[in-house]
């Protein structure tokens, strides 16, 4: 009888640490809010890496695929000032967007920009990322952004 409660205990503790990405896991807005800041203090920063990790392997740009060397290359070079005024998101189910007006500051390769846009729709997707190697958890990753007269790199 011991072992059957030893064994039932162990498949219950393993279960629990590979739910645990999912059960402990913030509210889905928190999780979007810190992938959104993450990303514009990477970009700011001049790190793609992080950046390009918060982006859908799917992302685009203003209704275009984007090319993520593309998109490591302007932020290292360029390390674009971006504040996003409002960042409340609207999730339903797992895709999620927000629509805020962006103040953009940014100079490459000699074209400079520094205006406010003033309604960019960012969109987000729930995807399944790991942590500790193995344990699954949700992971918000941007999908597109697109807005009138976005700059183009």
């Amino acid at each position: 009888m011991g072992k059957k409660i030893a064994i039932v205990v162990g498949l219950l503790g393993l279960v629990l640490f590979f739910a645990s990405g999912y059960l402990f896991a913030p509210p889905d807005r928190v999780l979007i809010q810190q992938s959104l800041n993450r990303a514009v203090d990477a970009a700011r920063a001049g790190q793609p890496s992080p950046v390009l990790d918060k982006l859908s392997a799917k992302f685009s740009y203003g209704g275009e695929w984007t090319n993520r060397g593309e998109i490591a290359k302007v932020i290292r070079q360029a390390r674009p000032e971006i504040s996003i005024l409002k960042t409340e998101p609207v999730v339903a189910g797992n895709t999620a967007t927000i629509v805020s007006p962006v103040s953009l500051r940014v100079n490459y390769m000699g074209i400079g920009v520094d205006s406010t846009l003033p309604e960019v729709t960012i969109r987000f997707e729930k995807e399944t990322g790991t942590k500790w190697i193995l344990v699954p958890e949700p992971r918000w990753r941007i999908t597109a952004v697109e807005a009138e007269a976005l700059p183009d790199y």
